[in-house]
This record gives C-alpha cells, sequence and structure tokens, in this order.
C-alpha cells in the first residue's frame, strides 16, 4: 500500500506518487515592484511641491485673521472696561505688542506676530471714553480710527475700524486695496 497509508513505502511506490502528483504553478508575488514604487513616489514630491506654496499662503492669511482677532478682542476689552470701572481706558501700541491702559496700569497686552504688519490709521492709539464712545489719542483726531493687518504672503488684509461709538468693526479685502 502506499499514498499515505502507514505501510512501508519502497522506490516504486514512491516514484508513482511523484509521477500522479500534479504540480502546482508558482504563486505570484504580492506586493509593488521598485520601478512602481518609484512612480508613486516621484508622483506624491510633485504634489507636495505644488501645495506647499498655498499651504505657505494659508498660513500667512491665518495669522493675520488670528491677530485681527486678537486686536479687535482687546479694543473690545478696553471699551467694556473703561464703561464698567467708570474710567478712561487707552488702547496704544509698544512695538509689536499693544497694551489697554487705565492711568499707568497695564490691564491687559497682546503680541502680534512678527509675521504680521499692524499699520495705525492717523494716530498712535485710541481712548475710550466713561461712556464707551472712543477718539483717536493725540492732536483731536476725529473717529474712525483704523488699524491695516497685513502679512507680505498673505492675499487677504484685515482691517479693524472704530466708530465715535466705541463699537470695532473687522473687515477683510484683498492685499493691496485699501482699508475702507
Amino acid at each position: 500500500m502506499c499514498y499515505g497509508l502507514p505501510a512501508p513505502a519502497d522506490k516504486r511506490c514512491f516514484l508513482t506518487f511523484i509521477a500522479t502528483r500534479r504540480v502546482q504553478p508558482a504563486s505570484k508575488a504580492n506586493g509593488f515592484t521598485l520601478i512602481e514604487a518609484m512612480v508613486v513616489v516621484a508622483l506624491v514630491a510633485i504634489l507636495a511641491a505644488l501645495a506647499v506654496p498655498s499651504f505657505n499662503t494659508m498660513i500667512a492669511n491665518q495669522r493675520v485673521g488670528s491677530a485681527a482677532q486678537e486686536l479687535q478682542i482687546l479694543l473690545q476689552f478696553a471699551r467694556a472696561d473703561a464703561v464698567y470701572k467708570r474710567a478712561e481706558t487707552v488702547v496704544v501700541a509698544n512695538g509689536q505688542k499693544w497694551e489697554a491702559k487705565s492711568g499707568a496700569q497695564v490691564l491687559r497686552e497682546t503680541a502680534v506676530s512678527d509675521a504680521v504688519t499692524v499699520e495705525p490709521g492717523s494716530a498712535n492709539g485710541v481712548q475710550f471714553a466713561v461712556t464707551g464712545n472712543a477718539k483717536p489719542v493725540g492732536n483731536g483726531n476725529s473717529p474712525p480710527y483704523t488699524l491695516k493687518l497685513s502679512s507680505p504672503r498673505a492675499t487677504r488684509v484685515h482691517c479693524l475700524s472704530l466708530n465715535g461709538a466705541g463699537l470695532v468693526i473687522q473687515k477683510r479685502v484683498a492685499a493691496g486695496e485699501a482699508c475702507p
């Protein structure tokens, strides 16, 4: 007996077994060839090279928007503090740092990123009266007080303007345009 039965196998049985056995073809290997992998890596590199400049622009736009948001919050805080404490409050620039002051006391400060440029409209700051009304600090300028926030790589400019009642309005315009 042969073919897997527990009988002693002789050479003839073994050769018959080998001759009748069907040989399975070699299975195809799974995976990618080196050429295919190199093509995929090259395509990914090309797509990444195209995406990086727009990603830098997006980051610059986000920095400008974030700085505008922070300054708007600082201006709203200064106005609310002037009304609440019944004392005049001033918001002034000190380099890239903006401060809300009541007298000599600094109430709150906000640092603007070095990548963002803040251009005050006509004065060095804004003063809030106890009624919440705003006027530019300095030589009796009349409202509105404007701030223009921009960045060299940004495609948008944020404009903050305060009217006489002390309300802060934020607008976005295309880079290169003047604030309204």
